[in-house]
């Protein structure tokens, strides 16, 4: 077999998925990663991620990298190294290990990364001359780096926002040190739509509410440290 040199990215963001959806996504055979979030605590020096593949007879191309959560984020070159970046994965599961290198982050609050992994699927011989388009899978993640010392409890965070109306936007504020990252919000009983980016630490997120949204209760569920749902939570809307 060798690998296909023509491919189409396609991403498969697993922003939402639960520990235990990855590994049966994967028991269905084909490539999968053994986590839907990262985290690095500083104490431990490095991070480790399972990479696996259940397909017996098709090997991959695996490479990974990490990108910058926000665009704005410094430094522009995520302060981390991956090994091994490229390499082959057959059947069975390898381990991905991250350290991070020279570089001042923040020390009083966690930073969040994309952590990627792209599957380039091997071509077989009989296919090499026909006229097959390949496909690669680019599996993303977080990956949040948590400084040692930080205050607070990130199982806890998502209980110390707070929310408030500005015009159309919900405001929610985080003044933990940990992201948040919502499953669902609501206003009494109606959907907010797209709650798709994480409240960061010691900040603010705006969202849009629903067209002539007048309530004021926020009802929420979160996404912790696991990937699992945290408890719903009730709060009262400022406005």
């Amino acid at each position: 077999m060798k690998f296909a040199s023509l491919v189409m990215t396609t991403l498969i963001p697993f922003l939402v998925l639960s520990a235990n959806s990855a590994f049966a996504e994967n028991s269905k055979g084909g490539f999968s990663l053994g986590s839907t979030r990262l985290i690095f605590q500083e104490k431990d020096k490095a991070a480790t991620l399972t990479v696996l593949n259940t397909a017996k007879n098709s090997p991959f191309l695996a490479q990974s990298w990490l990108t910058n959560y926000e665009s704005s984020q410094l430094p522009a070159k995520p302060p981390f190294v991956i090994t091994p970046p490229l390499y082959r994965q057959d059947a069975g599961q390898n381990t991905l290990r991250i350290m991070k290198t020279a570089g001042e982050l923040p020390t009083d609050r966690e930073s969040a990364y994309w952590f990627n992994v792209k599957a380039v699927p091997a071509q077989a011989k009989d296919a090499e001359d026909s006229n097959k388009l390949s496909f690669a899978y680019v599996l993303r993640i977080k990956m949040f780096y948590r400084p040692d010392g930080i205050s607070g409890d990130a199982q806890s965070a998502y209980k110390q926002l707070t929310f408030a109306k500005s015009g159309n936007n919900l405001v929610v504020t985080n003044p933990t040190a940990y992201y948040v990252t919502f499953n669902k919000v609501s206003v009494d009983g109606r959907d907010v739509n797209d709650v798709s980016m994480m409240v960061p630490p010691k900040g603010q997120q705006n969202y849009s509410l629903p067209a002539g949204t007048t309530g004021s209760k926020v009802e929420y569920r979160t996404i912790n440290d696991m990937g699992g749902l945290t408890p719903a939570e009730s709060k009262s809307l400022a406005k």
